[in-house]
């Protein structure tokens, strides 16, 4: 390049034209996003030239050339302008515009570099003023780019995955040592001062002396360079032994960032034994020399104890002289000091300010951190879009986390409007980094299609990665996905396998559905105590699910003892929490004073609360409310609106609410039919309390062609799932042989389990004849007694007589002749009272009331020194129903006592029960030899039956 004449510019020129190369320098040692290097550099040219000078760029392209020291100051510069074709206001006007010529800035870079090198082979004074200086620095740091700019990028990304943790870890110098074959690519400081200074400093005695000084210096931050090539593989072989034996070298010349870095090889066992003691005071030695990223390593060593006791005070000095010098690791750990007291006092304001220093000198990890305090309102008072600027500026310099956070904001629209397709596309770039948390969320994008299309199996593959990094929430939702076959084949065993990976880490959520998993099966074995255990954890925390399923677990005394009082506690935790269907069980606790004192008015809130969510058997349940002014007054309209709209959505409850409208004809026009489709809905959505009702339709063919075999099937359902009256029906049924082979354990076995739900008074009075007769069970009077009590507590009638025959003989207390009538008494006054208000027919009512006293009057017969005649009446009032419940165990209890104490009715009645196999078993035998018995003490039909029997009739019937 010509050397021209500078006549022609004037000193103001000059000087500008000096101050833009200063500045130049400036900003290419701040700039970290190597990406768009020359964007940034570019548009800083246009926008210093527009500001300070008002001319073209052609203008100062054509100042620079005619510079008498164009080669030795702005060659730098000259050849940026040819790289890049730099115009500031693009006229279209081609003829003004620089020409790209790529070949010229190359030459360009190259010349001043060249011009040192032979300057020193030659043995010539090559320094001679700053501007020189800082045209050889900036044509370094060009040229590096214009040969290795993908490698330096590719580097740089290396440095921040070995340095992601750089808040926790001690720092290597590399920040002022990015350089390829020398050529220096970044400062850790502005060094013009001290360029200026030391050319001012110059006189002839001292040159060469200083001369010599500088050659040293820069020899052994060569040797401190190759160091860091040797140990990244920078374009040669990686070998941590000759990194090693570099530093070294650098290091005991007195070089401090080879002494820092020769600490972090002794700490880490880059190339040597591991050594922390060394380390330390490798560390101390640069430290020594104020270097402020050793000053921040020394402090890291005093906090955790390495090569050194452990000293919080020393490790917050060392960290403020580091940030003082503008170290931003330092800056930002010193934030951390102050936050958290550690060697310090807190001081929340301090802390803010160190954090912002750190965030301000382009410190990921504060930006990230100042993110996260402004999201969450930590410290400084809640600012999501200053939130949404610190991530985005923390992402920018590609920090893990940052990128991950950013993805949240665009997903839930934190301090920006949401955008699923850049949250997707951040979580894939942190996912793909190894990121756990947005390796789940990238799944549960791909799961929901949102933000991309829905692809379970993507979803899947990225839950699996999570998993390989312990990911609790993946984890979790693999459970769910095997659980419920969502992409893969249900596997309820490897979602169980899933459940407790994620529960052993703690997940609220993953410890629920394990508590699940034991509680119905899933996987595992059902495991009350362990499910339990598990929900106790959860519901602690406030889960809602977790609460309403152990209030559950204790009403149903399922892996403990029972415990009603606990049961509610916990429904009303869930219920505080807005759990719609634990509203819904308070209403039902209030409607029927289920261990809460009864309150129509809180059933009718409870039930309108989870009614005002959504819960359509809640719906379902302020319909009937209406229907019967529980808790407000009657409103027969509504009360069937609700019914209609919960049983059209699908609401069982209310679809079995439809069904007994229509069965009984109340408020409605009767129609069995309806009844019959409506229970049938209720049903088959496993409705227990629909199965139950529609089985008693079966039972008697109501609506339906009788059928005893599916009523008996429907029974079991409900039973099965734990509806009481459906446990007493079925284990009645057992006993009886209706529907099923006769099974009398069974049938009490279903008697106790309705008895543990706190079975209604059919129930008890059931188990209570059982336990009297020892039918199924051995005798025990005193249980019998114990179950008629209670039986008769719950206001069954029937009970009531029951009771009074046991206080009238004696049967599992002590007689009390004066109580049993008292008994009978109130039963046959309530029974009259219930006719009088319900049955219509004045025909009706007579011959019930007059049965009624009947049973009354035999019933206080019976107790008058065991009336044969009584109790065989008795038997017969049982066996029709007359004035009680048909009861035919009842009945063959009375009959089989009068033929015990001599009844030829008795035993003709005997006889006929073997004979038909009606309670007991067949035994045509024992049924032949009552029926003799009978005959001939003169009873008639038995009589009649032998008869036919010698005429050869085997089927006689009588």
């Amino acid at each position: 390049m010509s050397s021209n004449n500078n006549n022609d510019i004037s000193k103001d020129d000059e000087n500008f034209l000096k101050e833009f190369l200063k500045e130049f320098y400036n900003k290419i040692i701040k700039i970290n996003d190597y990406n768009n290097f020359e964007k940034i550099l570019i548009e800083w040219i246009k926008d210093f030239l527009n500001f300070n000078y008002k001319k073209e760029p052609q203008i100062i392209l054509k100042l620079m050339e005619d510079h008498e020291e164009n080669e030795n100051w702005f060659s730098s510069l000259i050849g940026f302008f040819y790289e890049h074709g730099i115009v500031v206001n693009d006229d279209d006007d081609d003829d003004d515009d620089i020409m790209i010529n790529k070949d010229k800035s190359l030459k360009l870079y190259l010349l001043p570099i060249n011009n040192i090198y032979n300057d020193k082979k030659n043995n010539k004074l090559s320094l001679t003023s700053t501007f020189q200086l800082l045209n050889i620095i900036v044509s370094k740091y060009l040229l590096s780019f214009y040969y290795y700019k993908d490698i330096i990028i590719h580097r740089r990304k290396l440095i921040v995955n070995d340095f992601k943790d750089l808040e926790n870890v001690h720092v290597m110098s590399y920040d002022q040592f990015e350089n390829f074959n020398g050529l220096v690519i970044n400062l850790c400081k502005n060094e013009v001062n001290t360029i200026e200074n030391y050319f001012k400093s110059l006189d002839n005695k001292e040159f060469n002396e200083n001369q010599q000084s500088y050659i040293k210096k820069k020899e052994l931050e060569e040797l401190n360079d190759l160091g860091y090539y040797y140990q990244h593989g920078i374009g040669r072989k990686k070998d941590e032994v000759k990194s090693f034996e570099f530093y070294l070298k650098s290091a005991e010349g007195g070089n401090s960032d080879a002494q820092n870095n020769l600490g972090y090889c002794y700490q880490n066992g880059i190339g040597t034994t591991k050594n922390k003691k060394k380390a330390f005071e490798w560390y101390l030695k640069a430290t020594n020399k104020e270097n402020s990223h050793a000053q921040y390593n020394l402090g890291i060593c005093y906090q955790n104890g390495i090569g050194v006791n452990k000293d919080r005070k020393k490790a917050f000095e060392c960290y403020f002289k580091s940030a003082e010098r503008g170290c931003s690791p330092a800056q930002n750990i010193l934030g951390n000091c102050y936050q958290n007291e550690i060697g310090i006092e807190k001081d929340l304001e301090k802390a803010i300010y160190w954090y912002q220093k750190a965030a301000e000198n382009g410190n990921k990890f504060a930006q990230y951190n100042l993110g996260c305090f402004y999201k969450n309102g930590e410290i400084v008072e809640k600012d999501e879009k200053k939130a949404f600027g610190y991530y985005k500026k923390s992402a920018d310099l590609d920090y893990l986390y940052a990128q991950f956070e950013l993805g949240y904001c665009y997903e839930m629209g934190i301090g920006i409007n949401i955008d699923l397709i850049k949250a997707f596309g951040l979580y894939k770039i942190a996912a793909e980094k190894g990121y756990s948390n947005a390796q789940k969320s990238l799944a549960t994008l791909y799961s929901n299609g949102r933000g991309t299309e829905k692809d379970l199996d993507k979803s899947n593959y990225w839950y699996n990665k999570a998993d390989e990094n312990d990911s609790a929430v993946a984890q979790y939702n693999l459970g769910n996905f095997y659980k419920n076959g969502r992409g893969v084949i249900k596997d309820e065993r490897k979602a169980f396998e899933y459940y407790k990976k994620s529960a052993d880490q703690k997940y609220l959520y993953a410890q629920f559905e394990l508590g699940y998993c034991y509680d119905v099966g899933i996987g595992i074995e059902v495991d009350h105590t362990k499910a339990i255990k598990l929900y106790k954890i959860a519901a602690g925390e406030g889960y809602s699910f977790a609460q309403i399923n152990l209030g559950a677990l204790y009403y149903s005394g399922k892996g403990t003892e029972r415990d009603l009082k606990m049961a509610i506690y916990w429904y009303n935790k869930a219920a505080e929490n807005g759990c719609k269907i634990a509203q819904y069980y308070l209403g039902h606790f209030y409607k029927f004073g289920t261990e809460v004192k009864k309150d129509e008015n809180k059933a009718f809130i409870y039930y309108k609360k989870s009614a005002d969510q959504g819960y359509l058997n809640a719906h379902s349940e302020l319909g009937y409310c209406y229907q019967k002014g529980i808790g407000t007054e009657v409103n027969k309209t509504k009360a069937l609106e609700l019914y209609y709209m919960a049983a059209e959505k699908g609401s069982s409850v209310a679809q079995d609410y439809l069904g007994a409208l229509f069965f009984n004809g109340e408020d409605i026009k009767k129609d069995l039919g309806q009844a019959i489709y409506w229970y049938n809905k209720a049903s088959e959505n496993g409705y227990e309390v629909a199965q139950h009702n529609l089985a008693y339709c079966y039972n008697f063919g109501f609506g339906v062609e009788k059928d005893e075999t599916k009523a008996f099937e429907l029974f079991k359902k409900s039973a099965e799932k734990g509806y009481v009256s459906a446990q007493n029906s079925l284990g009645f049924l057992y006993l009886i042989g209706k529907g099923a082979n006769k099974d009398l354990e069974k049938g009490v076995y279903w008697l106790q389990k309705a008895e543990m739900l706190n079975g209604n008074g059919v129930t008890y009075d059931n188990l209570g004849i059982c336990y009297e007769l020892g039918i199924g069970i051995n005798k025990d009077e005193y249980k019998a007694f114990k179950c008629f009590k209670k039986s008769a507590e719950k206001g069954y009638v029937n009970a009531k007589f029951h009771l009074g025959y046991c206080y009238a003989n004696g049967i599992g207390t002590s007689i009390n002749k004066e109580k049993g009538f008292e008994l009978y008494n109130e039963a046959a006054e309530i029974e009259n009272s219930n006719v009088v208000d319900f049955l219509r027919s004045f025909y009706e009512n007579e011959i019930i009331v007059r049965n009624l006293n009947e049973a009354k009057h035999w019933y206080q017969r019976s107790a008058e020194n065991n009336n044969v005649v009584a109790l065989y009446k008795l038997g017969e009032i049982y066996e029709l129903g007359k004035g009680v419940n048909k009861n035919e165990i009842r009945a063959f209890d009375y009959y089989k006592k009068a033929a015990e104490m001599g009844c030829i009715n008795g035993k003709y009645k005997l006889g006929y029960y073997y004979l038909h196999g009606i309670i007991v078993d067949i035994d045509k035998e024992k049924a032949f030899n009552l029926y003799k018995e009978a005959a001939e003490g003169g009873n008639a039909d038995a009589q009649e039956f032998l008869a036919l029997y010698d005429k050869g009739c085997s089927n006689a019937e009588v």
